[in-house]
């Protein structure tokens, strides 16, 4: 027990500091972005923007958001372009749902289209299906539309409000930043804790692109198109494993300007449907972290390790005290293991309130609890994969530097679609 006094304090001091410096680099980027609302005037004329939407599978609110991105209060010109990865005759689901949806909507069938990206395992390409699917929605815009000012990606899965597309592409007209990024939210719709788990880690992701320059979440992007040539980002796509995670080097190294807009601009609901899946995701997300960014992995691993740990002296120090009627070394260690952890647990739960249409306490507080375990497995789920990845119906294989060795078909049963957010600690191969 001589040791418990010191590594308790330690631990507890370690992880409210961790903690702490997150929340200071999270409201000193609110505070930029705010400033620089304020201090920058409307744009005299609005860029030409081309919208890029990957669907995949079954899309039950397809409508709606084929309709909400039609109805952009957006006041230059855009369009809009659906890339699935094979056409309805193949079977494709999203391409079916799709071809449904505008063939009762003329509205959106003159701002709308559809390209065929095809898949990658059939082309002999070795970069993710996603990539594909971007790229080859990006150059039916280059070729049909040009010239394209920005370019604007969202998922297939989420439903935009209707000042998204100005929201997003008002920084770069003013010339703010060269991209923009949004926050993601989950609507709880069934009120199951495990809602409430998926919407937790994306509003932490979504505050972490405060936190981290130059982060971005591919589900709610834009980006000038010639910062886009001039990062080479289509070289970039073109051979790794995801889109968002891999442009933070290449952003650190050209001095793009991200700005993230933190309102609640698209939403969706979680489709996740037990926890070992949500530790599957959520482990994806980590392995993007360390493939291509394996520092701030490191990071990750001592954050989460601490918190674990922490709520793990906690609950010896209380148990203790209550069956032993005394502390177990001393009333110092076990306060400071005591409060350290509502603080931690504090910090988790307080992402909720980011969300309009938040979780209840009685399901969020069991959440918090949940995150930092699922976390944990999440790392373990990452540094077990190696360099191997699967995604849906596809395994990847990765070289050391990030880039996509080789691309099979799954026999794994494919996970459901879920918005993909960005670890915003990620960089380019």
């Amino acid at each position: 027990m001589e040791l418990l006094s010191p590594v308790t304090v330690g631990v507890a001091l370690a992880a409210v500091g961790i903690d702490l410096a997150f929340w200071f680099r999270a409201l000193r980027g609110y505070r930029r972005w705010s400033s620089s609302e304020r201090s920058r005037p409307e744009p005299r004329s609005w860029p030409n923007v081309h919208v890029i939407v990957c669907l995949k599978g079954s899309l039950p609110r397809l409508r709606e958001t084929v309709r909400a991105l039609r109805d952009q209060d957006y006041r230059g010109t855009y369009r809009i372009t659906f890339v699935t990865e094979a056409a309805a005759e193949d079977g494709d689901l999203a391409a079916g749902d799709l071809r449904a949806v505008l063939d009762t909507d003329a509205d959106a069938r003159e701002r709308c289209d559809h390209v065929v990206a095809g898949r990658v395992i059939d082309r002999g390409l070795r970069r993710a299906q996603k990539n594909q699917n971007l790229l080859a929605g990006i150059r039916h815009a280059e070729e049909g539309f040009g010239p394209i000012d920005v370019f604007a990606f969202c998922d297939g899965d989420l439903l935009v409000r209707t000042h998204w597309l100005r929201d997003m592409v008002r920084p770069l007209a003013t010339g703010a930043g060269d991209a923009s990024t949004s926050f993601h939210g989950v609507a709880p719709t069934e009120g199951r804790i495990l809602e409430a788990l998926h919407g937790l880690a994306e509003a932490s992701q979504s505050l972490a692109t405060l936190v981290c320059r130059g982060a971005t979440w591919g589900g709610s992007m834009a980006i000038r198109a010639e910062a886009f040539r001039r990062l080479r980002l289509a070289e970039v796509w073109g051979r790794t494993v995801v889109d968002d995670t891999s442009m933070i080097r290449v952003v650190k190294e050209k001095g793009l300007r991200v700005v993230p807009v933190p309102r609640l601009l698209v939403s969706s609901t979680s489709t996740i449907p037990n926890y070992r899946r949500f530790v599957g995701w959520l482990g994806r997300q980590f392995f993007f972290v360390k493939v291509y960014l394996p520092w701030r992995y490191r990071i990750l691993w001592t954050k989460i390790g601490l918190n674990v740990a922490l709520l793990w002296l906690a609950g010896f120090h209380a148990g203790y005290r209550l069956i032993e009627g005394a502390w177990p070394s001393g009333p110092w260690a076990g306060w400071s293991a005591l409060i350290a952890a509502a603080v931690v647990l504090a910090s988790c739960d307080v992402c909720r309130f980011l969300v309009p249409d938040r979780s209840p306490a009685r399901i969020a507080i069991p959440a918090s609890f949940l995150m930092h375990g699922a976390g944990l497995l999440a790392c373990a789920n990452a540094s077990l994969r190696r360099h191997r990845l699967t995604w849906s119906d596809l395994t990847y294989v990765l070289e050391r530097d990030g880039r996509v060795a080789d691309v099979s078909s799954s026999a794994m049963e494919p996970i459901p679609p879920v918005a993909d957010e960005v670890a915003p600690e990620e960089a380019a191969a």
